[in-house]
């Protein structure tokens, strides 16, 4: 489906739809498996509404994480982020938890150290890295990014999606 398509249907959405719904992003250092990562998360239970590949600008990329700026790692993450194309998907899943939530389950610990065997973070490590001690040294970085809220979900959608529509 063509983004300005998309964005018709998402504006579209009531808050209530989203409850089932959630902002994703296969984020740079990930994209070369993207296709493995697409069926991981397929085989998880969730639809996918929207997938595009997508270069975030600076500016985007400032925005989209402008909640963090000022912490020590935010310049880090805006590097990140700007360094190649990310993945950016809508997912779909009904459930008694939000999608948010669903999601942010399978993706595991933020630091992908920490998360544990089976989550998305942890397997993708291993396989992209070599393992969590990647993480802890500097070597690899954290590939998946998950809306943590509906309000987040709205937000992040609306702001990536135009963007795309406009460019």
């Amino acid at each position: 489906m063509e983004t300005k398509d998309f964005l018709k249907k998402f504006k579209g959405f009531s808050v209530q739809d989203f409850e089932d719904l959630t902002y994703a992003m296969i984020k740079p250092d990930a994209v070369s498996a993207k296709n493995e990562i697409i069926r991981d998360i397929k085989s998880r239970g969730f639809g996918i509404l929207f997938q595009h590949e997508y270069q975030f600008s600076k500016e985007l990329a400032e925005n989209f994480y402008s909640e963090h700026k000022g912490k020590g790692f935010y310049d880090r993450l805006v590097d990140q982020m700007t360094a190649g194309p990310v993945v950016v998907l809508i997912l779909k899943k009904k459930g008694i938890i939000p999608c948010y939530q669903l999601w942010r389950d399978e993706l595991g610990a933020t630091n992908p150290a920490n998360a544990i065997e089976g989550t998305l973070r942890n397997t993708y490590t291993q396989k992209l890295f070599g393992g969590p001690e990647a993480y802890a040294e500097g070597r690899a970085t954290n590939c998946f990014h998950g809306a943590d809220s509906v309000a987040s979900v709205i937000r992040e959608s609306n702001l990536v999606l135009y963007d795309i529509a406009m460019s």
